[in-house]
């Protein structure tokens, strides 16, 4: 049985969101359609203001953890 396509607004969120908690800056969005680039930018700044709060990705931690 074929898998169902992933809804790609939901996967603009998402990778919009993981950008912005790594810090990336909102004028690497890949997207140019409307809809998937509203998207992306809701996610980054979701993303965004966890990173600015001092939230990293559970690698940027473990890394951060093992070299002190």
């Amino acid at each position: 049985m074929k898998r169902a396509k992933r809804d790609m607004t939901e996967r603009a969120y998402k990778l919009g969101y993981n950008q912005g908690l790594k810090g990336h800056a909102k004028e690497q969005c890949p997207y140019q359609e409307t809809e998937k680039r509203g998207q992306w930018m809701g996610g980054w700044r979701q993303g965004h203001a966890f990173y600015v709060a001092g939230y990293r990705m559970p690698s940027e931690v473990w890394a951060a953890g093992a070299s002190g």
